[in-house]
């Protein structure tokens, strides 16, 4: 039998793919939903605005706390059950939200029940690339893993203000309950936990992980290279999110409206990306480039944004910056699982999560203390578009990864 027959792809890959989607998505839609209807959410409860942020704000600070202990945990029980522990969450604290739809602390807890299982499954994908996918498809895995973040968050910021309108809170809250439901219960009956057959070499399939995983992934020179640039990239994209509606509209004058269709359209794109520019890597057998592009682009078009006047200008300003910049998520996934090993995968990209989100908690607070310094954004999009050139010159020095190939 020849090496290459020793190893199998199996079309249920792509089932176990979608199911994670699925949940994933999930994630997104939970931590935003009450942030698509805060101004209902306040009349409802009765509580003020800095009350309704934690609804939301409970996600970022559960994922810096958990992404570490959630990413050792997934490399050292595997996929299945890894992943799994934060589908049973999701599940059931999504179910707890309906037991008291308009008591505030109830919806808290839930939320942060929720919050605990979101970094055992967005830490899941790079596991999931290198347990079921050839090395050669990895990064497209990747890219539709990441995907689903983005289709969630749509979901959360279009759907959740409908439902409420059309159908009334607490049937929004029964719905998005028995999806949470239907994705556990999904994950748990039809995930397995490897194929049959591994997908690759037994030095890249699951084995068993010892705990000292994070000593290991901080002595890669090039991993922790890669780690700067997320910590760049993920906290720079969390910062201009966060303020870009204000920022149009105080720097161009867009109306509010318009600029939410500008923030839509970044996402859209950045979905789009997700899929096209992992693709066009594994096709062409190099990450590297589009690291470098990314933090290239992003510098530029957050520097765009100071000079380009109207709404269709800064419309495609968006587009561009959302396709590449946003894309550059599962790239840096897939590097991380390359560079340090399968058998880090889950921890490995806990460690670009946690500084992503660490740096988006100190970046969002400073664009506006800037702002509130100076009286206007030019400054504060400087310093980020100064940060995008600063990662670009750092990816420079990272060794380029090929699919397969690991530390």
């Amino acid at each position: 039998m020849t090496a290459e027959q020793q190893y199998k792809v199996y079309s249920y890959r792509w089932l176990v793919l979608g199911i994670y989607m699925y949940v994933a998505a999930l994630t997104q839609l939970y931590w935003l939903n009450f942030a698509a209807i805060d101004t209902y959410i306040e009349d409802l409860l009765k509580i003020p605005a800095s009350d309704v942020q934690w609804l939301t704000l409970i996600f970022p600070l559960i994922q810096v706390i958990l992404t570490i202990p959630a990413g050792i945990v997934i490399d050292k029980i595997g996929f299945k059950w890894g992943v799994g522990i934060g589908a049973i969450f999701l599940g059931l604290f999504a179910l707890l939200r309906i037991v008291s739809p308009a008591s505030f602390v109830m919806l808290l807890i839930a939320q942060g029940g929720i919050s605990i299982g979101q970094p055992f499954i967005m830490n899941g994908v790079t596991k999931l690339a290198t347990v079921w996918f050839s090395p050669k498809e990895e990064a497209t895995a990747v890219g539709l893993g990441s995907l689903a973040l983005f289709v969630g968050m749509m979901a959360a910021l279009g759907l959740t203000p409908l439902l409420v309108q059309n159908l009334g809170y607490s049937q929004m809250l029964w719905i998005y309950g028995i999806a949470g439901l239907i994705g556990m219960l999904t994950f748990i009956f039809l995930i397995k936990s490897r194929p049959l057959t591994p997908a690759r070499a037994p030095e890249q399939d699951q084995s068993e992980v010892e705990w000292g995983g994070m000593g290991v992934i901080l002595k890669n020179r090039n991993f922790l290279l890669l780690g700067f640039v997320a910590l760049v990239g993920i906290g720079v994209f969390n910062g201009l999110a966060t303020w870009l509606e204000k920022i149009l509209n105080e720097m161009h004058g867009i109306a509010l409206i318009d600029v939410g269709d500008v923030s839509a359209a970044l996402i859209f794109a950045g979905l789009i990306g997700c899929f096209v520019i992992p693709l066009i890597s594994d096709k062409i057998r190099h990450r590297k480039p589009f690291l470098l592009l990314a933090a290239l682009v992003g510098a530029v078009c957050i520097t765009a944004i100071i000079f380009v006047q109207g709404y269709t200008g800064n419309m495609i300003n968006g587009i561009v910056l959302g396709f590449f910049l946003l894309s550059s998520l599962p790239i840096m996934y897939t590097m991380s699982a390359e560079l340090t090993g399968s058998k880090y995968a889950g921890v490995s990209v806990g460690y670009l999560q946690l500084l992503g989100n660490g740096a988006a908690v100190i970046l969002v607070p400073t664009v506006e203390w800037l702002h509130s310094s100076t009286g206007q954004f030019v400054i504060p999009l400087v310093m980020l578009a100064a940060l995008m050139l600063v990662a670009f010159a750092i990816a420079l020095f990272i060794r380029d990864t090929r699919p397969g190939e690991a530390a």
